[in-house]
């Protein structure tokens, strides 16, 4: 079993221990547990979680796409979403920003990449699964980092014990 908590087999079918996965900070204030990356289709799915007053900028889906809401809602182009609902957004749908009026944890499957529009419409940046990988891989990487940082304090800790005990 893998230590990511995710099982794989041969026909690349998955099991998340979603309790195992750590959040990772997006950086525009939502927070993603990438569960599934289809490098063949596209398609990505996560859990996001996004705390309350926060607002996702317009956006265009060059994909479908559907979420459901397992706690908390949003309120988007289509109406207010609520835990326990479930939302579909078709291929082209463009809407204004969405915004979470409580603390909110949605299942997002995304079918292809989500245009985010400036304040002018212009084309600010693209959620792709190349985005999305990159995101998975640079928080791994910071996370290795911290954990190496970790384990060399805890070593130079452990020697300036013995160096103290020698010492006296």
């Amino acid at each position: 079993m893998a230590k990511t908590g995710k099982v794989f087999d041969q026909f690349d079918a998955a099991l998340v221990r979603t309790g195992k996965e750590a959040w990772i900070k997006t950086g525009d204030g939502n927070e993603f547990k990438v569960l599934r990356i289809s490098k063949e289709t596209g398609a990505w799915s996560a859990l996001i979680r996004a705390k309350k007053g926060q607002v996702n900028p317009s956006h265009t889906h060059l994909g479908a796409a559907d979420f459901y809401v397992i706690s908390g809602g949003f309120d988007y182009r289509g109406g207010s979403a609520r835990a326990g609902d479930w939302v579909y957004e078709p291929a082209g749908a463009v809407h204004e920003a969405t915004s979470h009026p409580v603390d909110t944890i949605y299942l997002a499957n995304v079918y292809g990449p989500v245009v985010f529009h400036d304040q002018k419409g212009n084309l600010a940046h693209v959620l792709d699964w190349r985005a999305i990988q990159t995101m998975v891989n640079d928080d791994k990487k910071k996370r290795a980092a911290a954990k190496r940082k970790r384990a060399a304090k805890k070593r130079l800790g452990t020697t300036s014990k013995r160096i103290s005990k020698k010492a006296a």
